[in-house]
């Protein structure tokens, strides 16, 4: 029976030396480690970059992996090999497998050469058989990518439209930015860092003549509520029966064991092997979910193939049964009901390496159930995730927006990209089309939009509008293709079809209050505090440095924090409204008004698109999705993600969660003041709303009513237009508390009429007690921007909240569980113009 056998130990690494001039500072930083690179060094475990091993070992600084990266330049600059013995079962039939190799890389066994990889987005393969031996010996040669890059050809119609390392299949943030300046490159490496290696497992697969070379296993839910099971397999060899077993488990694993079941075929066997094309009829099977609208029942498949009754091989997969529409591009309808796509880009988990970092992964998932998230959006700039990131799509209900590898800007429109590109494109589908988190394809990122901001020709534009459409017909065909992000309309970012990247900071465009569909909503903000001190060099508050923002200041942060910086992104124009908020005197107070500005623009901005517009003729009353951009930072930086480096959240993180909460209320200050009730839920909702005008400063109601409101699933609803007010003080906040007839927790909403450095706020008084694993924080005064923040022993990195950096009414009482990775430790809470209490707190306590 086929197996396989991964190649974890055994292996060392060795410099070979250096093939590109390097930068003064590169070599300069590689003069010392050169010394200690003569003999092998030993690996601990596989996979591992060079960068990986020579951390391991000592040889780079920890200052490398918070992305200070001068003195690793050398690593992309160098070749290097890799040396592993193993033992191998000699005679039998062998292929060695290479599933992540990162890029240029001779690969030898026994001697003897197999090939060249020279692509990051697919695996190599090598037939292994006439050469393995019981002791082997095999070497991986990585060439210097930014050797390779200056070796490629290159066409002069190029110029000013393609980047030159497009013309390396790598990711485009992994080589020097071609504009050099201070500051860090997009990524937030400073300067830029250039991994090499081995990134994913290297194994050994000993196969039988009957093998399982592809296979289709698709699951839909038909109308009726029965199911249909579709398998289309090809192989190797003369198998006589291939058998499906299938069994379902739901939520946490729940068995629904009498929904199982076998059924046995017999393959369509020919010269050059078999195939088998079958339907499997399955009586209302438990249907898969997205998050927050059901369970996410998978079933379980086994298929093998038998010969003379030996199974000869066999592969094992969970799918899930459901039924997606789409009346026009992104209006989709799961297994009967209104989904809006609520999420954000993900970028590489971490930029120091391609390796994939499991905890890492959790620490992600946690924070993404948390923010209300149901969709992910995988950026056509990063990297392959591995299947378990998939697995665990599938298993939590979150959706996939997954992008081929294309990113900003032109790409050569040579034979060789374009063969590259079809190759990972196919592979890409055949991987994940099983999975039923897997919503659509999509063709890149700002791929066509790129060319236009940079007034060049869209080379390479076939990949995307030819290749990758037919590619997506003949192999997922029920699924929907998007050729980019963004597409759609008159020009690529036209917000009225397609989708839309909101760059309004820093372009003017006509159509930008109800959009299609947000696939990037981008603002600014540093990290929170402990972040943003562990990331920069110097201090956090210069001398010198006032936050006043005159007519010749150069910048509105200090510049140790805008060394982590992207400069030509232009984050400093992507900031909210922060002259709203009070100007600061300190590094707190200037992280406050720009993170507060930040998510003060994911509110408004999230609930205008969300409440839609109340004129039916506009071309989208609602939007149909949101995404934040970006979710995650690859590196240390200061620019635009939800969730920092450490995986830390600060006010636009906590914003995010609350805009995407399924059910919402909001209030519109247009010609009058509306109140709105939002429903994305999974159900229609009752319920009572009580809502009014109340004094920050005294704390009185002034005005209040109250009414009865239904929000059909997937719709919103004006509840009241609050023109009967007449006029008030701008002293005064609006408030809304909806009451839900299913028992669901109590929703609160609270707005403001002015601006916040025209209001004087109150001390707030807060109590603490704790609840087990909640604190309950009650105001006794009105509280702006409630601040929870904890530390064990000195660290402040892990906590996490189900809520933060929230308004609260007077006499307010509210519950906030305490997620996160801590065991014990002391909480504080503050509102941003109040005193600060603390309490201690032990997980599980009662």
């Amino acid at each position: 029976m086929k197996r396989s056998v991964e190649l974890k130990k055994g292996w060392s690494l060795k410099r070979a030396g250096k093939t590109a001039e390097s930068q003064e500072d590169g070599l300069a930083a590689a003069e010392t480690t050169a010394a200690r690179l003569r003999d092998w060094i030993r690996i601990k475990t596989m996979p591992a970059q060079v960068q990986d091993v020579l951390y391991e070992h000592g040889l780079l600084p920890e200052e490398f992996r918070l992305g200070w990266c001068e003195k690793a330049l050398f690593i992309g600059e160098s070749d290097w090999i890799y040396r592993c013995s193993f033992t191998g079962e000699k005679g039998r039939k062998c292929r060695i497998l290479f599933q992540g190799l990162d890029t240029i890389a001779d690969i030898y066994l026994n001697g003897i050469k197999l090939g060249r990889c020279e692509d990051f987005y697919l695996p190599a393969e090598f037939d292994i058989t006439d050469l393995l031996e019981r002791d082997n010996t095999l070497y991986l040669h990585f060439i210097s990518p930014i050797s390779y890059m200056k070796e490629q050809d290159w066409e002069e119609k190029w110029n000013g439209s393609v980047m030159r390392c497009k013309t390396v299949r790598k990711p485009i943030h992994d080589f020097p930015p071609e504009k050099t300046e201070k500051g860090s490159n997009y990524q937030g490496a400073v300067p830029y860092f250039t991994p090499v290696g081995v990134y994913g497992p290297v194994s050994l697969v000993y196969y039988e003549e009957e093998e399982i070379r592809d296979d289709f296993i698709q699951a839909r839910a038909e109308a009726d509520g029965n199911g249909v099971l579709s398998i289309e397999m090809r192989g190797t060899g003369r198998p006589d029966t291939l058998t499906v077993h299938w069994d379902f488990s739901g939520e946490n694993g729940k068995e629904k064991g009498d929904k199982g079941g076998s059924k046995s075929f017999r393959p369509d066997v020919r010269e050059d092997g078999w195939s088998i094309r079958e339907e499997i009829e399955v009586d209302s099977p438990p249907l898969w979910w997205p998050r927050g609208f059901g369970e996410q029942n998978l079933a379980e498949i086994n298929i093998e193939i038998r010969k003379n009754g030996k199974v000869c091989d066999h592969i094992l997969k969970r799918i899930g049964f459901r039924r997606i529409q789409m009346e026009v591009p992104f209006a989709y309808h799961i297994n009967g009901k209104k989904v809006r796509l609520f999420g954000g880009s993900l970028d590489p988990l971490q930029g120091y390496t391609h390796c994939y970092q499991p905890d890492r992964e959790r620490r992600l998932f946690e924070m993404v159930e948390n923010a209300n998230i149901n969709t992910l959006r995988i950026w056509g700039e990063g990297i392959p995730l591995p299947d378990e990131f998939y697995d665990e799509c599938d298993k939590r209900g979150i959706l996939i927006w997954q992008e081929f590898f294309l990113g900003h800007g032109a790409y050569p429109d040579s034979e060789k990209i374009r063969d590259f590109c079809k190759k990972e494109a196919e592979y890409l589908v055949r991987r994940l089309r099983h999975h039923p988190s897997l919503l659509l394809w999509c063709g890149g990122n700002e791929t066509l939009m790129g060319a236009e901001f940079q007034g060049g020709r869209p080379y390479g534009k076939e990949i995307f509008l030819e290749d990758f459409p037919e590619i997506v017909e003949r192999l997922d065909k029920n699924r929907y293709y998007h050729p980019n992000s963004p597409y759609g309309g008159e020009w690529a970012n036209d917000p009225r079809e397609g989708d839309l990247h909101t760059y309004d900071c820093v372009w003017e465009y006509p159509y930008k209050s109800y959009p299609n569909f947000i696939s990037e909503h981008i603002r600014t903000a540093p990290p929170v505090r402990h972040s943003l001190e562990k990331i920069i060099r110097g201090s956090i508050w210069p001398e010198g440095f006032t936050g006043q923002i005159l007519a010749e200041s150069k910048n509105i942060m200090p510049d140790t924090w805008v060394e982590r910086s992207h400069i030509s992104a232009q984050g400093q124009r992507k900031t909210g409204d922060y002259w709203e908020f009070y100007d600061a005197k300190n590094a707190d107070d200037l992280l406050y008004r720009l993170g507060a500005a930040y998510g003060k623009e994911i509110r408004r901005y999230g609930e205008q698109v969300r409440i839609g517009s109340k004129n039916p003729e506009v071309f989208s009353r609602r939007s149909k999705g949101y995404f934040a951009c970006k979710l995650v930072d690859t590196w240390p930086k200061i620019y635009c993600a939800s969730i920092d480096f450490f995986q830390e959240g600060y006010i636009p993180y906590y914003s995010l969660k609350r805009v995407f909460s399924p059910v919402l209320l909001c209030f519109q200050k247009e010609e009058s003041i509306r109140l709105w009730g939002v429903n994305d839920s999974s159900k229609d909702i009752w319920g009572t709303v009580q809502y009014g005008i109340l004094n920050i400063v005294s704390g009185r109601i002034q005005k209040a009513k109250e009414k009865k409101v239904f929000a059909a699933q997937g719709d919103s609803v004006i509840v009241d237009d609050l023109a009967d007010f007449q006029f008030f003080s701008k002293d005064c906040v609006l408030f809304a508390v909806l009451d839900r007839e299913d028992g669901e927790e109590a929703l609160v909403c609270i707005d403001y009429v002015d601006i916040e450095r025209h209001l004087k706020f109150p001390e707030p008084n807060l109590k603490l007690e704790l609840c087990g694993d909640e604190l309950v924080i009650t105001a006794e005064r009105f509280a702006r921007c409630i601040q929870i923040t904890g530390e064990q022993e000195g660290d402040k990195f892990g906590w996490l909240f189900t809520d933060n950096y929230f308004d609260m009414l007077p006499g307010q009482r509210k519950r906030v569980k305490i997620l996160g990775n801590k065991e014990y430790g002391t909480l504080y809470v503050k509102s941003q113009y109040g005193c600060c209490r603390s309490i201690s707190y032990t997980r599980g306590r009662i």
